[in-house]
């Protein structure tokens, strides 16, 4: 990554103490992104953040984003530096917060701890924050960088996305046979795939911090879509179901931990009140919305997510829930478990008809991963017209 003079401190990379300098702030930057990803299943619905403080080029502090409503990274490496934060230097991998939220301004704690440099690997995408922190450590006397912001953006590619578009970013996950089946003709699909992936499943949920399914999984299988037996305590997740006629049993484990972990169903605004009025007297919120001949329409079921907070969404499926935000072109990146089994065009696709009739009219995506785990392999994709990681950073 590059680092942009704003000013630069003479660093120009040209000469030996400034190639020094460079290549010790790249390395340190890189650290304060090492550390943000430890927050990666904790952290939901905030950004994954890391900080570095130090002199020169030896860190005496340092720290993460460990999860929403606790201290931000740069608070975690004030106090693990102490008294020598005085007169050093934070990277920290985004802009530092000047607002009061669940936790104070980070900036305020910069200015009273007497850091001199602050470079930053991004500025806040959120239009009213973007650079506003700068402005105030610099008046406060701070010298201030920011990084070549495209590897930051990435990392946080479900905050940045959802800030700048109003709707949460959208995974789309399926386990799969080599032929593309997600059940048996009669509905049976465990498991298709194996403990390690199933594992990666749940670490998915974590970092989304929502998972979505339709009506037709919540009856058939019963999910409980939390995620469970990670290494970390996960952020509470939301769970969402598209349900336009409000047939999720009343007595399946969705609606019985509704009160532990918060389930949101959508449904038709033709349901009667009354059927609505039992699901939230056991702790369920009940949204209506729109609807068209396809179903629910998924753009005001994302708008309002979004307003609760909700930054990502996990879709688990089943088929034809896929099909629909794939249609309505909402998927931004996708994983597919492919396990090495065949279950025959007798069983249920992982994806319902998309309506085309052409090999030419088919979606395309970009191959960003692909890894073993166990006997499965995991795939992840992003739709071709994603935005190119060159022209991510968008200079302020």
């Amino acid at each position: 990554m590059k680092v942009r003079n704003e000013p630069y401190s003479g660093a120009d990379g040209k000469s030996p103490d400034g190639r020094k300098e460079h290549l010790a702030s790249e390395a340190l930057m890189e650290r304060a992104r090492e550390l943000a990803e430890r927050g990666r299943y904790t952290v939901a619905p905030n950004p994954l953040v890391g900080a570095v403080i130090s002199y020169g080029d030896k860190p005496v502090g340092e720290g993460f984003h460990v999860r929403a409503g606790e201290s931000h990274a740069e608070i975690h490496a004030l106090a693990n530096a102490g008294t020598a934060s005085r007169g050093a230097t934070m990277h920290v991998t985004l802009e530092p917060c000047n607002h009061y939220g669940r936790t104070p301004p980070c900036t305020d704690a910069v200015l009273r701890a007497g850091i001199s440099k602050v470079v930053t690997g991004h500025l806040d995408p959120n239009p009213r924050m973007r650079g506003h922190s700068v402005d105030v450590l610099r008046k406060g006397g701070v010298q201030v960088e920011v990084a070549d912001g495209i590897a930051f953006e990435r990392q946080n590619e479900q905050f940045f996305h959802c800030m700048r578009t109003g709707r949460p970013f959208v995974h789309l996950k399926l386990a799969l046979t080599l032929d593309g089946r997600i059940a048996a003709a009669g509905g049976d699909s465990k498991w298709i795939t194996g403990e390690a992936a199933r594992h990666r499943a749940h670490l998915l949920r974590a970092e989304a911090g929502a998972v979505l399914i339709g009506a037709g999984t919540a009856r058939s299988d019963d999910p409980l879509l939390i995620p469970r037996d990670l290494p970390d305590e996960p952020p509470q997740v939301t769970r969402v179901v598209l349900d336009p006629h409000l047939t999720v049993p009343l007595d399946g484990r969705l609606v019985g931990t509704a009160a532990d972990s918060p389930v949101i169903l959508f449904v038709d605004s033709n349901v009667p009140e009354e059927q609505a009025r039992k699901y939230e007297a056991r702790g369920v919120e009940v949204v209506r919305t729109d609807s068209s001949s396809d179903g629910l329409t998924l753009d005001g079921v994302l708008v309002a997510l979004s307003k609760r907070g909700v930054r990502g969404v996990l879709v688990e499926g089943g088929g034809e829930t896929a099909s629909r935000f794939l249609k309505n072109g909402l998927v931004d990146k996708l994983t597919f478990f492919y396990a090495p089994k065949l279950l025959g065009a007798e069983g249920i696709p992982g994806v319902g008809p998309l309506g085309l009739e052409r090999v030419a009219d088919a979606g395309r995506y970009e191959i960003s991963a692909v890894e073993q785990l166990g006997e499965d392999l995991a795939v992840t994709l992003y739709p071709k017209n994603y935005q190119k990681e060159e022209d991510v950073h968008r200079p302020g």
